[in-house]
């Protein structure tokens, strides 16, 4: 009996490997096995620190075992990649967009490994992030929906499953996606008009290295990891970019990681100061504009660094703790601003549409609202390479501005 059908596969050198298709009931376990096995390590571990024979020991099988199947890891994460996107096609459909956006969540809760998988390592492929939003925004499209439309929508949702657990918070999907659908303002609307004050500010470098040689060490392993990735940059790079010895490093920092982790509280205290800054110069204005502003300074900020922003995208699939600690110290202080906003009357909130939610929780999900715009904005704007169209980023924000304040605008 034949163990499987031999199919010529293209490799990227041009030539051609002749690859096992299985056939057989064992071979399409084996097969299975392998799949669900790099899922699980992809879902807790960057694609680069994954290996082959890691895959096979998972599954229970040897390494030669998955040379039957698959070239290499590389083929077996696009297989894994396809089939998601097919499922996704199939699954996202309904007669309005909130009944595909509540089966995106189910269909996220059923496969959190696998959606967790493709989150953790986008980052490191853009055909995989330029896909994923290309499916998500074609199945936006038949209801009315403009490209900021989609953005405002999705953004906070796609978040929402991708560091709702890092972060501790569940949300209902149906009380999350309505907060989305009608707005945050209650319905007297104000002006569409953001001020110009928003968009006149420039960011400033904020020290926060008393001691020379530390920041010296921080800002080129800045550069280092930014244009090369943390995985290709080792001590002795940093150590001559900087101009002292290898062992000088070691007086400051403990390791490579430990480095990585300063350096990205180093970026969120950058960060942090410059969005103060901001706000500081609309502080007579609404929330919902200040918030604006806040969204503003943040890609002005990544334009003037963005190798900072590169490092932040890299390190949360690299240290979980890394991550977790600088998206909780930013959604705190969003809750905290949040609560003091709405007692000073700076945000009326419409709860018409909110009964059965308590108001702890709708600031958190406010909060994931504002995080999701501002993560995805920086993959639009800094990773895509778009910081230099400021007008665009400006008409943009006005309409996002928009729809916080009046929702949606379709069923």
């Amino acid at each position: 009996m034949k163990k499987g059908v031999l199919k010529a596969e293209q490799l990227s050198n041009g030539s051609k490997k002749m690859k096992r298709i299985p056939q057989r009931v064992d071979g399409i376990e084996s097969k299975g096995k392998l799949k669900m096995a790099a899922i699980k390590l992809f879902s807790e571990n960057n694609f680069a620190d994954v290996s082959i024979s890691q895959i096979a020991k998972h599954a229970g099988l040897s390494t030669a075992a998955f040379y039957q199947y698959y070239i290499n890891k590389d083929e077996l994460f696009r297989e894994i990649v396809d089939e998601l996107m097919e499922n996704l096609k199939t699954t996202l459909n309904g007669d309005s967009i909130t009944e595909v956006a509540l089966k995106y969540f189910e269909f996220c809760r059923l496969n959190k490994d696998l959606i967790q998988a493709i989150h953790l390592n986008e980052y490191h492929f853009e055909w995989l992030r330029n896909e994923f939003e290309e499916l998500i925004y074609s199945v936006s499209e038949k209801y009315g929906l403009t490209d900021v439309g989609q953005f405002y929508f999705w953004s906070p949702i796609r978040f929402v499953v991708n560091f709702g657990d890092l972060l501790n918070v569940e949300v209902e999907p149906k009380a999350f996606i309505s907060l989305i659908m009608n707005g945050l303002q209650r319905k007297e609307k104000g002006s569409r008009k953001l001020p110009k004050e928003i968009f006149e500010f420039k960011p400033e470098k904020h020290v926060l290295e008393i001691d020379e040689k530390r920041e010296l060490i921080l800002a080129n392993s800045e550069t280092l990891f930014g244009t090369y990735g943390y995985q290709k940059t080792q001590i002795y790079d940093i150590a001559r970019s900087s101009g002292i010895a290898v062992g000088t490093i070691y007086l400051y920092f403990e390791n490579k990681k430990e480095i990585l982790r300063e350096l990205v509280r180093w970026i969120n205290k950058g960060l942090r100061y410059n969005v103060r800054k901001a706000l500081e110069n609309v502080k007579n204005y609404p929330r919902l504009i200040q918030e604006i502003a806040g969204l503003y300074a943040f890609v002005q900020f990544f334009k003037s660094h963005a190798s900072m922003y590169k490092i932040v995208r890299e390190s949360q699939s690299l240290d979980l703790e890394i991550a977790k600690e600088y998206y909780s110290s930013i959604f705190q202080s969003y809750c905290k601003a949040l609560k003091t906003a709405i007692q000073d009357g700076q945000l009326d909130l419409d709860m018409e549409h909110l009964d059965n939610v308590d108001s702890e929780r709708i600031l958190s999900y406010i909060a994931m609202i504002f995080m999701g715009i501002g993560h995805y904005l920086g993959e639009r704007y800094v990773l895509a390479g778009k910081v230099t169209d400021t007008k665009k980023l400006e008409h943009f924000l006005e309409e996002i501005f928009v729809y916080l304040s009046e929702g949606l605008g379709v069923k």
